[in-house]
């Protein structure tokens, strides 16, 4: 969670919108099904709309806010996050599955490094 909050961060959002935690969710549910097809708006709305005790559509409007004040704020960042320069801004689940992805292959990335330097070190002890 603190990986994600950063990266929103980072993009120019912060806890004072009310989709900041709402956005941190989504891209954290994307992350845990990344394997299934996720559907923003049949999937992932209900479920924040019921835990947050609100309805999809509110959902849907405080992540876009959040979505306008990264464009806004960070359009650069967002390119980044992408992996190509954005053209447009992205719609809520292209932003939620973008950040997902980036994350997943920052974590991947870091994992891969950990594993090379426990190799080396292994190799460089016994020789």
């Amino acid at each position: 969670m603190k990986t994600i909050n950063g990266i929103i961060r980072k993009l120019g959002a912060t806890s004072k919108y009310k989709g900041y935690y709402l956005v941190s969710d989504a891209i954290r549910l994307a992350m845990n099904f990344q394997d299934e097809p996720m559907k923003i708006t049949k999937d992932i709305y209900p479920y924040l709309a019921s835990k947050y005790k609100t309805t999809p559509m509110n959902i849907e409007h405080n992540i876009r806010t959040v979505i306008n004040v990264c464009w806004e704020t960070n359009k650069k960042g967002m390119d980044e996050i992408a992996g190509y320069p954005l053209n447009y801004k992205p719609t809520n689940s292209e932003f939620v599955d973008m950040v997902a992805y980036y994350i997943s292959e920052e974590e991947q990335m870091n994992t891969q490094s950990k594993t090379t330097a426990q190799y080396v070190d292994a190799v460089c002890v016994t020789s």
